[in-house]
């Protein structure tokens, strides 16, 4: 054989595994990159839906309806985009109407909608999945209850003027979850309006943020969130109780605040919106985290909340 030419296919071989070995790290790169994005607490981006081996939901309290602001539910299209939830949880739907709600949700690839009261503070759920199953609800409560593929869903915004009130309205709730058997999946979301015992450290031991809560029910008549002088967590202690998991806290010690944002200036922090699962999901559990980002800084006075599950 010509030495010319054997040299040449020599030379085209080492290109050709050269280019494969290459190839073949990239996509090993990418595919450990994509796993530790959905493990990693705190990450802003996860698995799309397109994934079926996940679920991923949000819940929102977007302040009166976006406050009827186009632009920002503009913005909010395309940023929810980018996390590509299966199915949101919204309170505060102000000005939102059965029908408007739906175009709503189909403009960013929803298709199932459910709302049962258009006047006042309502919540919502959304879905990109049949939404079935669906319970009345009693007149005094903010509450959906349905189901999406196999999870029962409960949407909740709880009372926020008196602690009393908070722990009727949840004492209500899980009267109905426990009608549900045991070994089915069920998520407890939305804006609580109640701290929890498991902050507790982070609250009574800051004497900043009790003088903030005294000031606050100074100047809000009505409101009423310490017990005997102290904050009262016995609306969120009955969840735990019952087995409930926040999701948020689950492999957590530390704090965050999930409201204000930077929409407002006091500096009253506090987490009251969450996602719980029951005992039953925990070993589902893939990621959760608050979205915190140049969006959600400004678009409410909360800031968002996910839970990823494992399918």
């Amino acid at each position: 054989m010509n030495k010319q030419l054997f040299f040449f296919k020599c030379t085209i071989v080492s290109v050709l595994l050269s280019a494969f070995v290459f190839v073949s790290c990239q996509k090993e790169k990418i595919e450990q990159t994509t796993a530790t994005t959905l493990k990693r607490p705190g990450a802003s981006m996860t698995l799309a839906t397109g994934n079926t081996s996940t679920f991923k939901v949000l819940s929102y309290n977007i302040y009166e309806g976006f406050r009827a602001d186009s632009a920002r539910i503009a913005k909010f299209r395309l940023w929810v985009d980018t996390l590509q939830p299966a199915a949101i949880a919204f309170q505060e739907m102000k000005g939102f109407t059965k029908a408007s709600l739906q175009t709503f949700a189909e403009s960013m690839g929803f298709n199932y909608t459910l709302m049962h009261h258009e006047n006042g503070l309502p919540v919502a759920l959304i879905s990109k999945f049949p939404i079935t199953d669906i319970k009345s609800k009693p007149s005094t409560l903010h509450l959906i209850q349905a189901k999406i593929l196999d999870y029962h869903f409960f949407v909740i915004h709880l009372n926020p003027n008196t602690y009393e009130k908070r722990k009727e309205e949840i004492g209500i709730i899980l009267n109905r979850a426990k009608l549900i058997p045991k070994t089915e999946k069920v998520l407890m979301m939305g804006d609580f309006n109640n701290m929890s015992p498991q902050d507790s450290s982070f609250y009574d031991n800051n004497e900043t943020k009790m003088n903030l809560v005294r000031a606050s029910e100074i100047n809000n008549p009505g409101t009423k969130v310490l017990n005997n002088g102290k904050i009262d967590y016995s609306t969120i202690q009955s969840m735990i109780d019952e087995d409930y998991h926040d999701s948020w806290k689950l492999f957590r010690t530390n704090y965050d605040k999930s409201a204000p944002t930077k929409l407002r200036s006091h500096g009253n922090f506090t987490r009251i919106d969450y996602i719980w699962m029951n005992g039953t999901l925990v070993s589902s559990y893939a990621n959760s985290y608050l979205v915190k980002d140049a969006f959600t800084d400004y678009a409410s006075d909360h800031y968002p909340m996910v839970l990823i599950l494992n399918r």
